[in-house]
């Protein structure tokens, strides 16, 4: 429950502060232009996780912002969208909120892959090595080798200069 409330206040915080206090936009789906005439979309994580893609897609980021939440609302207990409104995030360049929700993703459902691939390239984009290593090494344990987001952050390392060691963690 702390969780879930830590995120509602987040989400609150991180709408007016990252966007301000604006006149509401106009529906930017099909789905959010019929509720907005009265038609009752049905309304579920799902929908809610599609329609914030939708809206970030067209460019409308309060609208996908607030949807991601809605989202969170919705499911509590599932780390897809905080890690979804992370990744956001952290593509709009607002690494401290994208590291914060990739972490209500982790506490949601720890080694949560897509979360701990998040971090690290958060990390590495932060210049912080150590801590890309650290995150790749919990995601060998967690998922493997084959996992893709192994994958996508052993890429990453090893284009960011340096011979990756496989063996031990950074002390």
């Amino acid at each position: 429950m702390n969780r879930f409330l830590t995120g509602v206040a987040l989400a609150a915080a991180t709408t007016t502060a990252a966007y301000g206090a604006s006149a509401p936009n106009p529906p930017t789906t099909a789905a959010a232009a019929a509720a907005a005439q009265g038609a009752e979309p049905a309304l579920s994580e799902n929908y809610f996780l599609k329609a914030a893609q939708d809206s970030a897609n067209s460019g409308d980021s309060d609208a996908a912002v607030q949807l991601w939440q809605s989202a969170i609302v919705y499911a509590p207990d599932d780390p897809v969208p905080y890690q979804q409104l992370a990744e956001f995030f952290a593509h709009s360049g607002q690494n401290e909120l994208a590291q914060q929700y990739f972490s209500l993703a982790l506490e949601v459902q720890p080694a949560y892959a897509p979360a701990l691939r998040g971090i690290a390239m958060l990390d590495l984009a932060s210049g912080n090595r150590a801590g890309a290593v650290a995150q790749r090494d919990i995601l060998l344990h967690a998922c493997g080798a084959s996992c893709p987001e192994t994958a996508q952050v052993e890429k990453a390392l090893g284009e960011s200069g340096g011979v990756l060691d496989r063996t031990a963690s950074p002390k």
